[in-house]
């Protein structure tokens, strides 16, 4: 549902223009909007004015209280199937910290070491008492509930090896997220560990080579079931047709698609026609394919390969982590053109891990947390270019738009809540 709706996160790093709204238009128009506001890089607008409400923020804190917190306030009073019951808690708890994790990536500053104890973060819901003020905790104390939900998940050991479905949890997302929590953390030793931990139960990585099977190229048809798609470790969405219809942004089609990529050049789920009529803007394409469930809000088994890729290359073995990011390129490239990606230095390595790794996760929330923890941290940090009729909007590293505002109808309940920018 709305929760998961991510197209502001990749509008803010030039992934992707609204949504079937016409861009020149918004821009020009005297009506100042969120929408505006994030497709100029207008630091100048106090942003908590044009937000009454946010279904993201919302929605993601009613899954923390009406789904993980009536289970673990009442599983162990319930009666019947005790095995069953300590597996939902376990669920219960990694469904809790990941829906905190999403929200303290969007609504405070990247996990900084230096600063994490005194940054200004979130509430971390724990009760389901809509009456008491759940007060704001720094960034610190929100990764460390999240990791001590973790432990305790892990700890009741009841966790499947494979779930029934991908919306339900396993040990695969579980692991999986406590290595995306690490790595925010810059502990690339344990989220290694975390992430070949998951590698064990799961490893399949969706493979487009397949598309090519068929030879006329508009017979290509794009599908993926996303409640029984193999490499999806939590899967999560707003529509279940994500990302259709949405538009890639001119910088993307230009310095980040490689060529030979198969979606992109050699199936027609990119319509160059639609596109124009959608945003507005000419030679920008629209992603259609409905029968195709992408995964917008969740997880899945390139999180794990990338997140191992960027470990290795961070802990000095280099070649290690280029034959992770190959995993995902020899899948998405035809294989004509296919060539293996070479670097000598760790700098080349993660050049290299950034492009592809914006394209895997192209209209997801990974983009804008990734692109966030690398500016915190400063080595890999990079000021976003967006160009629109003629006129290049800027977005710096440091920018507050990387914190969303809390939106009025939390802030006026709730006055701990001040705002993270």
């Amino acid at each position: 549902g709305a929760a998961f709706n991510m197209n502001r996160l990749s509008l803010v790093v030039n992934d992707m223009y609204l949504l079937a709204y016409n861009v020149p238009n918004t821009i020009s128009s005297n009506v100042l909007t969120i929408d505006k506001v994030l497709l100029t890089y207008d630091e100048s607008v106090d942003r908590s004015d044009l937000t009454p409400t946010d279904p993201r923020y919302d929605g993601l804190y009613k899954n923390i209280a009406m789904v993980a917190n009536i289970v673990l306030m009442n599983a162990d009073e319930a009666s019947g199937d005790k095995m069953l019951l300590e597996q939902l808690k376990a669920e219960a708890y990694v469904l809790r910290a990941y829906m905190h994790f999403l929200l303290v990536n969007m609504y405070a500053k990247a996990y900084d070491p230096g600063t994490a104890s005194t940054d200004g973060g979130i509430p971390y819901v724990t009760d389901v008492n809509f009456e008491e003020v759940n007060v704001k905790k720094t960034v610190k104390e929100v990764y460390d509930n999240m990791l001590a939900d973790l432990e305790a998940s892990f700890a009741l050991n009841s966790l499947p090896d494979k779930p029934k479905n991908s919306m339900r949890i396993g040990k695969p997302f579980a692991y999986a997220l406590k290595a995306k929590v690490l790595m925010s953390m810059r502990d690339y030793v344990g989220a290694l560990s975390a992430a070949n931990e998951a590698l064990k139960y799961n490893s399949t990585l969706e493979d487009h080579r397949s598309l090519l099977s068929e030879p006329v190229l508009e017979n290509r048809v794009l599908t993926r079931d996303g409640l029984q798609a193999e490499d999806n470790l939590f899967y999560a969405f707003s529509n279940s047709f994500d990302p259709s219809l949405v538009t890639p942004t001119y910088e993307i089609l230009s310095n980040y698609y490689e060529p030979g990529n198969i979606i992109k050049d050699h199936t027609t789920v990119y319509d160059y026609q639609m596109g124009p009529i959608y945003v507005g803007l000419p030679d920008i394409p629209a992603w259609i394919a409905i029968g195709y469930e992408g995964n917008s809000g969740g997880m899945t088994v390139s999180d794990l390969v990338m997140m191992k890729a960027e470990c290795l290359i961070r802990t000095n073995k280099l070649q290690d982590g280029m034959v992770e990011i190959e995993k995902i390129r020899i899948r998405r490239l035809h294989p004509d053109v296919y060539v293996p990606l070479s670097a000598s230095t760790e700098a080349e390595a993660m050049l290299h891990l950034k492009k592809v790794s914006r394209i895997e996760f192209l209209y997801t929330w990974r983009n804008f947390v990734n692109i966030k923890r690398w500016n915190a941290e400063g080595t890999y940090a990079e000021t976003i270019h967006r160009t629109l009729n003629g006129q290049t909007y800027t977005l710096e590293p440091n920018s507050p738009l990387y914190i969303f505002p809390f939106p009025q109808s939390a802030t006026q309940f709730n006055e701990t809540l001040t705002q993270n920018y």
